[in-house]
């Protein structure tokens, strides 16, 4: 047996009757039922996207140490390597669409739409969209049986099928979207472009680049220039972003791995534990080992 100690929580790939797949549809009740049959649905994340449309149910749903209660018509739109668990409670509705980056690129969908949809990013800054009872969610719950059905007959090109079915559900909800929040201040192509490019950087490279200059000076701007348009766009400045990234896997690691601080120090670019260790207790006001047992008692 393996002594080898958890380093970070587990990987989840998409599957189909033990075989790798593309995509996957599943309904609530089918997720209940796999919830039943196994104790394994602890917190995990995903080498894939994935969309749960909840119709009617209740429970808890945990994304990346946020817990959101679950209310009926709600959707959560989830990327890869984001840490979830989802709790159900029995009689739960709903659709789940999982589907890997490979479907996305082999089936018209490319990267830069999907993110252009607003509804996937790398980390937990989207909130779940809620359907109001005045949005036409008929003509949304037709696109999602449209994939269902699809997904169920498995007919020659029924990838490309769900795929076009797909872009038109994640173009309705942006519409849906769109309508529900107020009018905002048109962005400039250029400042949304380097607000993409930043975090695009930000999510390749957090665990050695800890400064705003590492990143302008890749982007060939000034730090000043780049905190402003940073801030400007998102209420956030660069070096907050950085910083939030970086604690967020301090935190996966914490709960859901069995390296030490000086571990997790290391593996997140810090030569000096001691540093790691105050900038995580000014970020969670608690110590590493103090938020690792806090995190475990309340998902273990």
């Amino acid at each position: 047996m393996s002594n080898a100690r958890r380093q970070n929580v587990d990987t989840v790939t998409l599957k189909l009757n033990g075989a790798p797949a593309a995509f996957v549809f599943r309904t609530m009740e089918e997720i209940e039922s796999m919830q039943n049959a196994s104790s394994a649905l602890l917190p995990h994340r995903h080498n894939y996207y994935t969309i749960i449309w909840v119709r009617q149910g209740s429970g808890m749903h945990h994304i990346d140490f946020r817990s959101y209660v679950v209310n009926p018509d709600t959707i959560y739109f989830l990327t890869p390597e984001q840490v979830h668990h989802l709790e159900l409670d029995e009689g739960s509705k709903g659709y789940v669409l999982l589907f890997t980056p490979d479907f996305l690129h082999e089936h018209g969908l490319s990267q830069q739409w999907i993110e252009n949809t607003g509804f996937f990013f790398r980390c937990d800054d989207m909130a779940p969209f809620h359907l109001e009872p005045d949005m036409d969610i008929k003509y949304l719950e037709h696109l999602v049986h449209h994939i269902r059905d699809e997904f169920k007959k498995a007919d020659a090109f029924y990838l490309d099928a769900i795929g076009s079915w797909l872009k038109l559900f994640l173009l309705e909800c942006k519409r849906l979207s769109q309508d529900q929040k107020p009018a905002a201040e048109v962005r400039t192509n250029t400042r949304a472009l380097l607000v993409k490019q930043f975090r695009n950087l930000l999510e390749l490279n957090f665990q050695q680049w800890h400064k705003v200059s590492d990143y302008a000076r890749e982007l060939h701007i000034t730090p000043n220039y780049l905190n402003e348009v940073i801030s400007m766009e998102t209420g956030t400045s660069a070096k907050d972003f950085i910083l939030n990234r970086i604690m967020l896997e301090a935190k996966r690691y914490a709960g859901f791995g069995d390296l030490s601080a000086k571990e997790v120090a290391y593996n997140l670019g810090f030569d000096d534990p001691s540093h790691f260790s105050k900038l995580f207790r000014q970020h969670q006001e608690q110590s590493f080992s103090d938020f690792r047992e806090t995190t475990r008692k309340k998902y273990h």
